[in-house]
């Protein structure tokens, strides 16, 4: 993600943070993040948001909870939510994520790598010059840069040449201890092929949710300012004109989280995120297009887009060798400690000879800059999913610390489980059967009696579907969201319109892989060319332009477990 620069020491916090887990503490610890959170109440709903109208849900049997009421949220432009810093949303956590980006022409062709060595280089000498002036003149193009984050960059733009990723452009970033990170913001992708490129956005790693959805949009019309007239960036996780599937060519949102407590609490928050990959994967599957056709027929049944055998995320299914893989046996394990009996046992698992063959993996916890590493969500489409998705992600770390606090371990879900849902996920989304594999309630209570209910429903009411595991994993996640100010954060609402509703022209489940299909059949329907990809060409845009807009049309409805 980065190259440290004048990168301070962090002091160490006490292991009574945790009485009960002593013993397992690294001697390594993180310092505890400098600012904290604003109170924010725990339970009813925050000022200026207001319950609508009832939503009857009861004949409809895959929607848990009771009481659907609409949530009306007052709108505010980005442009006002970007300049009313003292209202932000403050993330427990630093979080950046490097976010993949199609190149194509007007027809989906990659341009010629060779072609794309000097023609790189040149864009990026753009982006230098065009971030400069956005950082330090002004643009008409651009919103303003809020002085909290101008005041964070340290140095000016500037450009450096990397074996891997060719001519950069680099931002230097205050962290949150005083230190500082170099981040190649804006280059190709270091890991695909010389056939051809994939656009690579890194934001630095920030505090704030809205601080997160400030830099990639910041960074996605930077690549849409400098590319030549003849070049499109295209967010979405396969090229739904590619005529076929092409190792390396497929495009990923990956999430860096850090600033942990202590080493305990990183490892652990990995078997938090670990537990919850097939439902991560249901939410963010985007890539059901190839050759400019779905694997099926789309069906829609009173406004589902059920769509049975059309793949969810072909990016996925094809993409073994950069991801972990469906077998349990050699799934990423549920770890306790961080050192290096645990470390070479968990290569053993995934059958790595070293942490850097080891690195690309669903979630890794031993990266280089201390963070956890997620990579499996595919591109999405709108910016405000993908901080939608860096919230989820934060919940679930910031979930592990109360666990912690209580000594409590992180439940195991088991590797069976998880590959096994992971698979159905890949295949068919959030309408994929939820199947647990020699994994019992008993085994689950041990851990957290909460987790067990949620995971895997109550005796009464097991869970059936990944929409409803969902569902269930917001319930868990309900108190955190709320204490955190995310739950009726416009960046959160995309997420829970998928599986709770309501979306304007569909009932859910409903994802951005789902959009894609819907607009291909509409197409279909209409008599048009099915091609999607100049939709794809001109959301891309907009959905940069207004991060807190997204495909997910529609006012938000929750039942009463997620209010309460």
């Amino acid at each position: 993600m980065a190259k440290d620069k004048k990168k301070k020491k962090k002091k160490g916090s006490s292991n009574d943070d945790y009485d009960t887990f002593a013993p397992f503490m690294s001697k390594e610890k993180g310092k505890e993040k400098g600012k904290a959170p604003k109170e924010k109440k725990v339970s009813g709903l925050p000022s200026g948001i207001h319950l609508g109208a009832s939503i009857d849900r009861s004949t409809d049997k895959l929607f848990l909870g009771s009481d659907y009421r609409e949530i009306l949220i007052p709108d505010r432009s980005w442009a006002e939510i970007l300049v009313d810093v003292e209202h932000w949303t403050i993330l427990p956590f630093t979080h950046g994520i490097e976010m993949e980006l199609i190149i194509a022409d007007d027809n989906g062709n990659y341009p010629p790598g060779d072609e794309m060595v000097f023609r790189m280089k040149e864009i990026v000498k753009d982006a230098i010059r065009i971030m400069d002036q956005v950082l330090y003149e002004g643009r008409q193009d651009f919103l303003p840069v809020p002085d909290y984050i101008r005041e964070k960059v340290t140095a000016r733009p500037y450009g450096r040449d990397d074996i891997e990723k060719g001519y950069a452009m680099d931002i230097r970033y205050r962290l949150p201890d005083g230190g500082e990170v170099d981040i190649d913001t804006f280059a190709r992708d270091g890991n695909v092929t010389a056939v051809t490129y994939i656009l690579e956005l890194v934001t630095p790693p920030c505090e704030y949710a809205e601080e997160l959805a400030y830099w990639a949009s910041t960074l996605f019309l930077l690549a849409k300012t400098t590319l030549p007239n003849d070049l499109h960036i295209i967010a979405s996780a396969i090229n739904p004109a590619a005529k076929e599937y092409m190792r390396g060519l497929t495009q990923a949102d990956h999430s860096h989280i850090g600033s942990f407590y202590n080493d305990l609490e990183k490892i652990q928050a990995y078997c938090m995120i670990r537990n919850f990959i097939p439902h991560i994967i249901a939410l963010t599957c985007n890539s059901p297009i190839l050759n400019n056709k779905p694997t099926d027929v789309v069906k829609i049944v009173n406004k589902r887009i059920t769509a049975p055998n059309c793949v969810r995320s072909l990016r996925l299914k094809n993409n073994t060798t950069m991801l972990s893989n469906n077998d349990p046996k050699h799934f990423i394990p549920y770890i306790t400690s961080n050192d290096e009996a645990t470390m070479t046992y968990f290569l053993q698992v995934i059958q790595k000879a070293s942490l850097e063959d080891g690195r690309f993996q669903d979630v890794f916890p031993y990266t280089d800059w201390g963070t956890i590493e997620i990579r499996v969500s595919d591109a999405q489409i709108s910016i405000c999913r993908r901080i939608g998705i860096a919230l989820l992600l934060q919940a679930m770390c910031y979930k592990t610390r109360q666990l912690l606090q209580r000594g409590v371990w992180v439940p195991d879900a088991g590797s069976e489980t998880i590959a096994y849902n992971r698979k159905t996920s890949i295949e068919r989304g959030l309408i994929s059967l939820f199947r647990p594999q020699n994994l019992t309630r008993e085994h689950l209570i041990q851990y957290d009696p909460d987790f067990a209910d949620q995971y895997l429903g109550p005796p009464n009411q097991p869970v059936r579907y990944m929409m409803q595991a969902c569902q269930r994993m917001f319930f868990y996640l309900k108190d955190v969201l709320k204490e955190l100010g995310f739950l009726y954060s416009p960046f959160l609402k995309p997420l829970l319109q998928s599986v709770f509703g309501s979306v304007s022209y569909a009932e859910p489940p409903i994802t951005e892989a789902e959009y894609q299909l819907s607009l291909y059949q509409y197409k279909l329907d209409n008599n048009e060319n099915p091609n999607i990809l100049y939709d794809l060409i001109y959301f891309t845009i907009e959905y940069c332009k207004d991060p807190i807009n997204n495909p997910l049309t529609g006012v938000l409805t929750l039942p009463k477990e997620m209010r309460d």
